[in-house]
Parts: structure tokens; sequence; C-alpha cells
């Protein structure tokens, strides 16, 4: 679709990873909706096959999220196209992809090699740039208006202790996402700011024989599409953490003060 130079009349959402998985399911339930949906994905083949099925209203670019001028350009191209954007949701992400516990190689210093942290770039520094883009755009609107709905996972909120850079990637989603839904909640902002945290879902980065295997607790697309609707259709959520538990979701709020002195270190200092 080309840029016609007028604001949508459509609502417009911007999903990250939207080629394939949970990003793909929630894309085909907001096209159902009626919204204009720019997808952006690394996977150029699965994003143009996407938007060509699904019609005009989804268009596609390709990006690596992890690169922030990459992403910026995303962000830019929808706004070319529809002037407005009411809806991100920052869903990319892999899991750990080296063994953090196995014994290192050595480098000739006898250092151990630098380890793969390359799961904190797309899983937690691209979110960061999404959420940092995206109060951009949901500034120029009109309105000033928007939602943020980042993907977590249940290992930020409990060890996953196989996945331990992932689950240190995930928690910091929670954490940034607290941060934003209160900050600008205290501004008056009208922007929600919200996470998902499922369990394991069948996606791209979930092995099929391990998904196989473990059939009878797997997350369903079905609950992942559930959240982040319901995070659209009442904006009285905010700083919410669904954990999304099979059929399950659960809003986590942040954990109560130890006592008075670290509430006030923590909403009084900083």
């Amino acid at each position: 679709m080309t840029s016609t130079g007028q604001v949508s009349s459509a609502q417009v959402a911007l999903v990250t990873g939207g080629a394939s998985g949970m990003g793909l399911s929630v894309v085909k339930h907001l096209a159902e909706q009626g919204w204009n949906v720019m997808i952006v994905d690394y996977n150029e083949e699965s994003g143009q096959k996407v938007a060509r099925e699904l019609g005009d209203k989804v268009s596609f670019t390709n990006a690596d999220v992890s690169d922030y001028d990459q992403q910026a350009k995303a962000f830019v191209e929808t706004w070319k196209q529809w002037s407005r954007l009411d809806f991100v949701f920052a869903n990319a992400g892999i899991i750990d992809r080296t063994n953090f516990y196995e014994p290192a190689e050595e480098r000739e210093d006898g250092a151990p090699v630098k380890p793969d942290t390359s799961v904190l770039d797309i899983c937690l520094t691209a979110v960061v740039y999404s959420a940092y883009l995206a109060l951009h755009y949901f500034r120029k609107n009109p309105d000033k208006a928007g939602k943020l709905v980042s993907t977590a996972s249940m290992a930020g909120l409990y060890p996953s202790h196989g996945l331990p850079v992932y689950t240190s990637a995930k928690h910091g989603v929670v954490g940034i996402t607290r941060c934003l839904a209160q900050r600008l909640e205290a501004l008056q902002e009208p922007i929600t700011v919200n996470c998902i945290c499922p369990g394991i879902v069948a996606t791209n980065i979930s092995s099929s024989p391990m998904t196989d295997a473990i059939a009878k607790i797997l997350t369903p697309h079905s609950t992942i599409v559930r959240a982040v609707d319901g995070f659209l259709t009442d904006s009285s959520k905010n700083g919410l953490v669904a954990e999304c538990s099979i059929e399950n979701i659960h809003y986590r709020v942040q954990p109560d003060w130890s006592d008075e002195k670290a509430k006030e270190v923590m909403t009084g200092v900083y």
C-alpha cells in the first residue's frame, strides 16, 4: 500500500515479529477487526507472504529490530503511510542460543570467549527501542494517546534455569513496563503500557519436537490474542502483567513494598 498523505480513519498498529507465531495471530485478529497493521519482521519472505494474504490493510517492512535505525525506519514508514499510530505490539523474540553452563572455550589470554548475548539485543534492547519510538509517535496523534503491549514471558516472573539470559531479558521487559506505565499515568498522559507473560507457546522459537512432547501444557495463541485484546479494549488496564497460562489469564500487579523506606527510596528518589 502506498501513502495517501491523509490520516487513516481506521486504527493503526505496528507489530514486531508479526510474520509468524503469536505476532501473526495478533496481526490476523487486528486485521479482522478493521485495523491497518504494519508487520515488522526480519523474515522478508514470510512477511511479504503474510501481507499479500491478508490484503490491503496489512503492510510489511523488513527490519532487524535490535538495530535502532532499522526499527526507527519501520515507525517512520508506518507514519508516512497512515499518519497515525494507535497500538504497538513489541513482540519479536528469540531464546538462548548457547548453553550458559557449559565450560567455555578459552581465548589465547586464558579468558573465556565472549558469551552470546543476542537474546538481550532482541528481547530487551529492541523492546526498549519499541517503547521509545512508540511514545514519540503516540504523542504525534491528535489526542496524544496510544497503547503499548510488550511480550515478556513467564520467565519474566520466575526463573527459567535453562535459559538464564532469556530470563534476564524478560524480567527487564516486566520492569520497563511497570516503570513507563506508572510514570506516564503520573504525568496524566493518555498512554497505557502493559505486557504479556506467556508460558510455552508453539512459535518459531520453540522446536516442534519439544512442543509435541508437552502439548498438554502449551498456551494456545487464542489466549495470547485475548490478553492483548483485553488491553486494547480496556484503557483502565495499565502497568499490568498478563500471565498467560494455557487458557487462563492472571493479571499480576507489582509486589507489595517491603516497608515504607523501600517505597520512599523507589518512588521519592528516582
